[in-house]
């Protein structure tokens, strides 16, 4: 069964962007590979690949709806952070990611937002 997600990047206007991954989204799967292997211009090239079928460690590694299925190009825009964290949680969304403009990962399974590296820390 899917683990669903979005991830997103605080752009330098405040503005969210973000895209949906339909497999692992969880933190041990997902957030560990994007705290690991994602910086704003790794993650920025991801975010223009659109909604995405499961995450790799690279954007090349990807599954990208529209690069790899040819469908349609599709991705969200939010006014802010705060925002997207109390909006995201749609279609099935169990783990919303976000990577703030100063470098910092947060997600949220529908509670608080925390930082990424204290969730995989502690086991969340």
């Amino acid at each position: 069964m899917a683990t669903r997600s979005k991830i997103a990047i605080e752009n330098q206007n405040g503005t969210v962007t973000a895209i949906y991954c339909h497999w692992d989204g969880g933190i041990e799967s997902n957030g560990r590979m994007l705290i690991e292997n994602y910086s704003t211009t790794s993650l920025n090239e991801l975010i223009e690949l659109g909604n995405i079928s499961s995450l790799g460690t690279t954007p090349d590694d990807t599954i990208a709806f529209c690069r790899d299925r040819g469908d349609d190009l599709n991705f969200e825009t939010y006014p802010n952070v705060e925002t997207f964290f109390e909006d995201a949680f749609d279609m099935g969304i169990e783990y919303v990611y976000c990577l703030t403009k100063d470098e910092l990962w947060l997600v949220s399974d529908g509670g608080p937002v925390v930082e990424l590296q204290v969730a995989i820390e502690e086991g969340y």
